[in-house]
């Protein structure tokens, strides 16, 4: 009987498997949910420490020249294992690690102003 309930274990829990997927969506929806009512936390000015400590370490970074965006996951829009970049707000800090702005609109158009000078 033990073995049984032992190869029972491992089969539901192995990666692929309906309960480890179902265990990794929940984990996914719950920091979607979690970023999305952290961002209205944030305000503009916000020292870069402050907002990591309300908002937890992004999914990604990215530096520029201009300062840092960080990325963090509000949405499912390519499944779980998915990173399009339209599943990502971006926070981003100027250069003196201060919070100027985010959000998906301002982002393209500061990352494109900064990369043609």
């Amino acid at each position: 009987m033990p073995r049984f309930l032992l190869l029972c274990v491992l089969a539901v829990s192995c990666v692929g498997s309906p309960v480890h997927r179902t265990i990794h969506y929940n984990s996914v929806q719950g920091a979607i949910t979690d970023n999305n009512r952290h961002l209205l936390e944030l305000h503009v000015g916000m020292p870069q420490r402050d907002a990591l400590a309300v908002m937890g370490p992004p999914e990604r970074s990215e530096g520029y020249a201009w300062g840092t965006a960080m990325l963090y996951r509000t949405a499912m829009t390519s499944g779980i294992y998915g990173t399009a970049d339209s599943a990502f707000t971006p926070v981003m800090f100027d250069r003196m690690a201060s919070l100027w702005g985010g959000g998906e609109t301002s982002f393209p158009s500061r990352r494109a102003s900064m990369s043609s000078r």
